[in-house]
């Protein structure tokens, strides 16, 4: 990356973050993320964008991991530690294996190809996985191809897996409300040219993933830098990613809004709202993967929010606004405390 580029990243998060502080307390971050603000940018200040996906910070706030999440280092250190003792035609692997909880990313990629509705929705899912841009923490290769699989790319591929269950033809407009580090668009847009998807974030996660991206598809991408107005209408006819704060400027209508995992971490209101903003774009189908039982409370935990929002309730405010629930999952196709809902427009 050049200096030149790296200035640029700089002055969006900057820009965004100016931005933010003046905009309407629905676009700010609530209880829950004000903690990781200042976590977030101080780990893109000194470890840069490059290996964002192994930043301290990103197994809590947006990047999941498989298991207790041990470094391969930890992982070598145990093998050596535990070889000794055991018969001197015992394989290491399964220790390895073991340790690092490939047994559950093998679950999700079995469950990913078991569900998957290819005569709806056509879709390679063995031929492509996630980019190591970012260096990922972990990276789970299944077959003999180079490329593999992890948490956040199989999460948002059981998603897509569980709408496949119910589209005659495979969506084109694809809408997202904190995208993490825009993985739902690698798995999109790295399948099917005509895929546009478009993401709104909270700084500094918007620079994470106008940079990851931008790396993996280049101008296909718009980005919110210095040719996009601070004011008034901004037309995304391709894919984007834009400041949470500007969806009400989005012009376009869609045909799928994902949420996974970021509804649950806002208050109510802030929900309420975004959910009118979708509405107003003419969404036809709503995929929600969010928790069951809600975060937990800021009074009992460091990190909280005040008035939990859960799947349930998610749901709920859809169904007022002419839409209606026609599947959730859980286990065997989602293995966590989340919930995944997928709704249609009446």
């Amino acid at each position: 990356m050049t200096e030149a580029t790296a200035l640029d990243w700089s002055a969006m998060t900057q820009r965004s973050l100016d931005e933010l502080r003046d905009t309407d307390t629905l676009y700010r971050p609530t209880s829950f993320w004000g903690p990781g603000l200042d976590a977030l940018l101080a780990d893109m200040e000194n470890r840069g964008l490059e290996s964002f996906k192994s930043w301290p910070t990103a197994g809590w706030w947006f990047y999941p991991r498989y298991g207790v999440g041990f470094t391969y280092a930890i992982i070598d250190k145990v093998i050596a530690t535990a070889q000794p003792s055991l018969p001197s035609t015992a394989e290491p692997s399964w220790i390895r294996s073991a340790l690092a909880a490939t047994h559950e990313a093998r679950r999700d990629f079995d469950a990913l190809r078991l569900a998957w509705n290819q005569k709806n929705w056509p879709c390679d899912l063995v031929g492509l996985g996630e980019s190591k841009v970012g260096t990922p923490f972990q990276y789970y290769r299944f077959t003999n191809a180079e490329h593999g699989w992890t948490r956040p790319y199989l999460n948002y591929a059981l998603c897509m897996a569980a709408l496949s269950m119910h589209v005659d033809a495979p969506p084109k407009r694809f809408l997202e409300i904190g995208g993490g580090f825009g993985v739902l668009g690698e798995f999109l847009m790295s399948r099917d040219p005509d895929a546009v998807y478009v993401n709104v974030d909270i700084p500094p996660l918007l620079t994470v993933a106008s940079w990851y991206l931008r790396e993996l598809f280049g101008d296909r991408v718009a980005v919110y830098d210095a040719g996009v107005a601070s004011t008034g209408p901004i037309d995304v006819a391709g894919s984007a990613v834009m400041p949470n704060y500007r969806l009400p400027d989005i012009t376009g209508e869609f045909d799928v809004f994902v949420n996974s995992f970021s509804f649950q971490e806002m208050e109510p209101d802030v929900v309420e709202n975004y959910v009118d903003l979708v509405v107003a774009r003419g969404v036809r189908w709503v995929v929600s993967l969010n928790s069951r039982l809600g975060k937990p409370l800021h009074t009992d935990e460091p990190v909280g929010v005040i008035d939990p929002v859960t799947s349930a309730r998610i749901i709920a405010m859809f169904e007022r606004r002419g839409y209606e629930l026609v599947g959730t999952y859980n286990s065997p196709l989602i293995h966590s405390a989340g919930q995944l809902a997928v709704l249609r427009r009446r």
